[in-house]
């Protein structure tokens, strides 16, 4: 399977870490607080999605319904927006490029993968304010759509003392019309883990399933009692979750007959996007990469480094067992575009869609060449349903480049059926 995207064919080398770039500065704190958020529980929000929630809350209790399916000629596009990261004045830029994304590719399904927002909001209202901003470019438009989190997305609460957290972030967004993430599930670590199947163009079957996964936020400062400086300083998918995959894996084959084929999404990078880069396993060094990219057909950039987890989760070992997810794919370091095929399962990125965080070579005219989207392609007439990914630069749709700041004048309107979360 390869990427096609004249835009970003090159291979390059990776370079040093952008300046100030404020995120990597905090890789051994931020755990605690992180989690009471994402452990606290949902009230069940009156807007059905229609999705597959996790096990455990009994097979009576799970909504058959499937809100997506493929069109009458047999297609279905999906566009992941990654990392859209800013406060209730949002740089105007971001919204405008996701507008003409979604007025080019019509797709059928929108994602934003992870950090969805920033620390920047000082009260609840204006969490709120900012995520209405970077949803309101699909919901206006009626194109379905949910959200995964990543490590920013409660960064208000420690650094302004808002007290909206993801469950609550979940509550609000649930008030949209088109959106589609699940209510949380009990004892499920994270607030954004769920399947959506995708209804084929005849018939009541799923042909393709869509994963979403909560990575979470920050490890603890002393996991074990036992520092992790030196160590990769954030969060990490939990055997619980990797255990409900693999059951409602499992349940949809026995339901339906066969494997549904699908595609995963969750903010943080595995061990294996590193692995499969550089071709080896303890180290980062480029030696090995030539021989990777022609093993893997890996194809876009990377410019910083691969920011996992404190540990590796194992979720690649677990999905490349199902053998049902055909690619995985994340977001967080925000001027990495690489993907490739690692061993029979698509690793990769889905650039910055955002304006407001850093970019490439800050304060230059590069900061913002690399805000994208990306684009999947399915077929319900080809073999394997998923037929590949591209690439869309921001650059590419006549968004300006200038490195300074465009901010709103105001937020967004929310929604007459839409209210803030007390």
């Amino acid at each position: 399977m390869t990427e096609q995207n004249p835009s970003d064919s090159s291979i390059t080398q990776p370079s040093p870490e952008p300046p100030g770039v404020g995120r990597r500065r905090m890789l051994a704190g931020g755990g605690a607080l992180a989690a009471a958020g994402v452990l606290g529980s949902l009230p069940t929000a009156a807007h059905a999605a229609g999705v597959q929630p996790a096990a455990g809350r009994g097979k009576e209790k799970r909504s058959r319904r499937m809100p997506l399916s493929f069109n009458r000629n047999g297609r279905f596009k999906i566009i992941q927006f990654n990392d859209t990261q800013d406060d209730h004045l949002t740089d105007r830029r971001t919204l405008d490029f996701m507008g003409k994304v979604l007025d080019q590719e019509e797709p059928d399904f929108a994602l934003i993968n992870g950090d969805v927002i920033t620390g920047g909001p000082t009260t609840n209202r204006e969490v709120y304010q900012a995520i209405n901003n970077v949803v309101m470019p699909m919901e206006s438009r009626g194109v379905k759509w949910a959200l995964t989190f990543g490590n920013h997305d409660e960064d208000s609460t420690e650094q302004a003392g808002t007290t909206v957290f993801e469950p609550q972030m979940v509550e609000f967004i649930r008030q949209y019309k088109h959106n589609l993430n699940p209510t949380d599930e009990d004892g499920l670590f994270g607030s954004s883990n769920g399947q959506l199947l995708v209804r084929g163009s005849r018939g009541r079957s799923p042909r393709f399933g869509i994963w979403l996964l909560d990575s979470g936020r920050y490890a603890e400062e002393n996991p074990a009692g036992q520092s992790h400086e030196g160590l990769m300083g954030y969060d990490w998918i939990r055997p619980e979750q990797i255990r409900w995959y693999n059951e409602l894996s499992k349940e949809t084959e026995e339901r339906y007959g066969q494997k549904v084929p699908s595609l995963m999404y969750f903010h943080i990078p595995t061990y294996e996007h590193h692995h499969m880069w550089f071709g080896q396993q303890f180290t980062s060094d480029d030696a090995g990469h030539a021989a990777a990219a022609e093993r893997h057909g890996i194809v876009g950039v990377k410019n910083e480094g691969v920011y996992t987890g404190l540990f590796n989760s194992g979720i690649y070992a677990a999905a490349f067992e199902r053998g049902d997810v055909l690619g995985m794919y994340s977001g967080h370091d925000h001027i990495n575009t690489y993907m490739g095929n690692y061993y029979g399962i698509e690793l990769g990125y889905g650039p910055g869609t955002g304006f407001g965080p850093y970019g490439l070579n800050d304060g230059t005219w590069d900061q913002h060449t690399l805000r994208g989207a990306r684009v999947f392609e399915l077929n319900e007439n080809s073999k394997r349903v998923y037929d590949g990914t591209r690439l869309v630069f921001a650059k590419d749709l006549g968004l300006d480049m200038n490195p300074e700041p465009q901010k709103l004048d105001e937020p967004l309107a929310f929604p007459k059926y839409v209210k803030p979360i007390n």
